[in-house]
């Protein structure tokens, strides 16, 4: 009896020390996550002024033109933008992005806004969850404040329509493999996402086409373009000259996702497929749901710590009505930059065009183009640059003529800014 019951107290003493040993892991844990997490507030500011010169055949579309640059010549302010991050001691953070600019419905605007959750573990993996209004991260060219490029001014013709027209409101999750944690090279992550709104994708690149530039449509803004005279007759007749791409119309999720390679070199590269599930039949104020689909390859090489090389390519198809609008879209550019001391020099070259699939007549949705910018930037402190830019761009739209307009245009667009960073 008494080594039974002595065999009881060793047993009761091991679940003891088992017990103790696992609230210490615990607390282990978490004085690891109380060190990692703070408290914190940033505020990221970019603006500046610009002289700017234009010669384009046409007014930029946002003046209602078909021009596919930015028409805006004469002092103007650049587009300026802000980025508010905020964290407290949990696992929650928070991202606000706006934007000022001439080029947009209203002057001022909240272009993203989510939050954001990762969940700390004694797990080598990580995971990531957002929730809100904001781009699928397919871009490794919009990597500065607020989704901006810190090659240039103005957006290549992908992003600068993803800055138009892409923006998911919805629930996005990441899962990453970090390679210095399995003593790998490669580091991976896969990306998923389900959206509402995000209907009406599809419109502005039926019609005007790519355009380079770099204005973010504001949440809740529109986005006009040219009145073409196609959309006041037949199956048209009820799409105005102008998109909301924030709108819910059909009740139905759309959904994304993607992969994330990154070599310790520095190579990067992102695969992305996307289908906002629209339903092209669907009509409500004014606007159309579009059914969006298309596929997004983005890459980024350092070829040496002051040369970089970056490229994306993008292909799908948006359809609208009965089809009433059918479009095949492909587009890619490649870029290069350098640092040269206290300066930046890159090089942009951009190919698109649109395909028109459908059989509607007096609506020809036909398209294709390029452009190359030069973009020059000297710091000559850590707050202030210097930049000057030089888009050349060679465009054929096939709608130009019901304007009576040249089909063919060459255009061209060169500002001078200073900005600043605080």
């Amino acid at each position: 009896m008494q080594k039974q019951i002595v065999a009881i107290k060793i047993a009761l003493a091991k679940k003891q020390s088992l017990y103790s040993a696992f609230l210490g892991l615990l607390v282990s844990i978490d004085h690891v996550s109380a060190q990692q997490l703070s408290p914190y507030i940033n505020l990221d500011i970019k603006t500046g002024g610009l002289v700017a010169a234009s010669d384009t055949q046409d007014d930029a579309w946002y003046d209602q033109g078909t021009s596919q640059i930015d028409s805006l010549s004469g002092i103007s302010l650049t587009d300026s933008v802000f980025s508010l991050n905020a964290a407290t001691d949990s696992n929650l953070s928070y991202e606000l992005k706006g934007q000022v600019s001439q080029n947009t419905e209203n002057f001022a605007g909240i272009t993203e806004l989510w939050a954001n959750y990762r969940p700390l573990t004694a797990s080598k993996y990580r995971r990531k969850f957002r929730l809100g209004s904001f781009y699928p991260p397919m871009s490794l060219e919009n990597t500065d404040t607020a989704w901006t490029s810190p090659y240039s001014q103005s957006f290549s013709a992908i992003n600068s329509w993803f800055a138009e027209e892409l923006k998911v409101t919805g629930a996005e999750m990441s899962f990453t493999r970090p390679g210095r944690a399995f003593r790998s090279k490669y580091t991976m992550t896969g990306v998923g996402g389900l959206f509402m709104g995000n209907d009406s994708i599809g419109s502005i690149l039926s019609w005007r086409g790519f355009s380079v530039h770099s204005a973010q449509t504001h949440l809740g803004d529109r986005v006009y373009f040219a009145d073409y005279p196609s959309l006041q007759t037949s199956a048209l007749e009820k799409q105005p000259n102008w998109v909301n791409p924030n709108l819910e119309l059909d009740n139905r999720i759309g959904h994304y996702y993607g992969g994330h390679l990154t070599h310790r070199n520095g190579f990067q590269a992102r695969l992305y497929r996307y289908d906002n599930n629209g339903d092209p039949l669907v009509l409500k104020h004014q606007q159309y749901a579009w059914d969006t689909r298309f596929n997004s390859l983005a890459l980024f090489y350092p070829i040496n710590k002051n040369t970089q090389l970056l490229g994306q390519w993008l292909d799908g198809n948006t359809i609208m009505g009965d089809n009433a609008v059918n479009v095949d879209f492909q587009a890619w550019f490649a870029l290069i930059s350098h640092d040269l001391e206290a300066y930046k020099i890159s090089v942009r070259y951009d190919n698109f065009e649109t395909k028109d699939k459908d059989e509607l007549e007096g609506d020809d949705n036909n398209g294709h183009g390029e452009s190359i910018t030069l973009a020059l930037a000297k710091r000559l402190n850590p707050s202030f640059t210097i930049k000057t830019e030089l888009t050349g761009m060679n465009s054929y739209r096939a709608n130009r003529s019901d304007l009576n307009q040249d089909n063919y245009t060459k255009d061209a667009h060169i500002k001078i800014s200073g900005q600043y960073l605080w």
